[in-house]
């Protein structure tokens, strides 16, 4: 793939094998109090180079991961509320460039990224890697939910907008029931899908949920993400509610509905 004018602003960037195969930009995300900082693909660039589409044509997925949705975006900013996350073992299951777990590690948690593809993985790392206050290098794992679990004990399971496919549903759920430790919790994110919508709604019934929306703009395109908390018990939830300063609901099982 060949390089982009972009690519003189991140040398760091070129020396990694796999990073520098893209046209690379450095993005800037605001986050709470901070900005975040990261390499990422110029998707514009590659998608327009088109080396891509041969494998859609072959049956492939579409390069989603690629892109930074604005799911993403809330959940980094979310966690960015938290202030800190030191000790925190967190899993961005299906990571994409993996901006949520960047931020969880530039707060201090130990962060595992998975995803199908390997180069989204190897972006995800080098970022968290970089950050000031993670902890350590970051886990990697190369995961197709279809046909197997991501094997580990985490504390914070971050979901964002992985939920689109019914087909995806109950590998998702297996997942969860696989990793998530004592105590933990999941963050799950979707722009309103009706798809993520009822996979919310066929979570067992013991799970206590709740539910708020966010508004965000990134790139010019403001949007309304859907940020739903998930825990075993009220207790749990009530905990990582006041950990990651969501928005108090008047009770630890009822799903608040915050002002689009």
């Amino acid at each position: 793939m060949s390089a982009s004018p972009p690519l003189a602003r991140v040398p760091d960037a070129r020396r990694d094998p796999v990073l520098r195969r893209y046209p690379l930009r450095r993005l800037r995300l605001p986050c709470g109090d901070g900005v975040l900082s990261m390499v990422v693909p110029d998707a514009r660039a590659w998608l327009r180079e088109g080396r891509w589409a041969s494998a859609v044509v072959r049956g492939a997925e579409p390069p989603y991961w690629i892109r930074i949705w604005p799911a993403a975006v809330a959940v980094a900013r979310q966690l960015a509320q938290a202030g800190e996350l030191h000790g925190v073992r967190a899993l961005d299951f299906g990571c994409g460039v993996g901006v949520p777990g960047v931020q969880a590690a530039a707060l201090g948690a130990s962060i595992t990224f998975a995803d199908l593809e390997a180069d989204a993985v190897r972006f995800a790392a080098w970022n968290a890697e970089r950050q000031p206050a993670s902890p350590g290098p970051a886990g990697v794992r190369r995961a197709d939910w279809s046909r197997g679990l991501v094997v580990g004990d985490f504390d914070l399971l971050i979901l964002s907008d992985v939920t689109y496919h019914r087909q995806n549903h109950a590998p998702v759920r297996r997942q969860i029931e696989a990793v998530l430790d004592a105590g933990g919790c999941v963050l799950h994110a979707d722009p309103g899908r009706e798809e993520s919508a009822r996979f919310l709604a066929g979570l067992p019934p013991a799970w206590r949920r709740q539910t708020w929306w966010r508004d965000v703009a990134f790139d010019g395109r403001p949007a309304n993400v859907r940020l739903s908390l998930l825990a075993s018990e009220d207790g749990q939830l009530a905990a990582w509610r006041n950990r990651l300063a969501a928005p108090d609901s008047g009770g630890p099982a009822a799903i608040a509905e915050v002002s689009r």
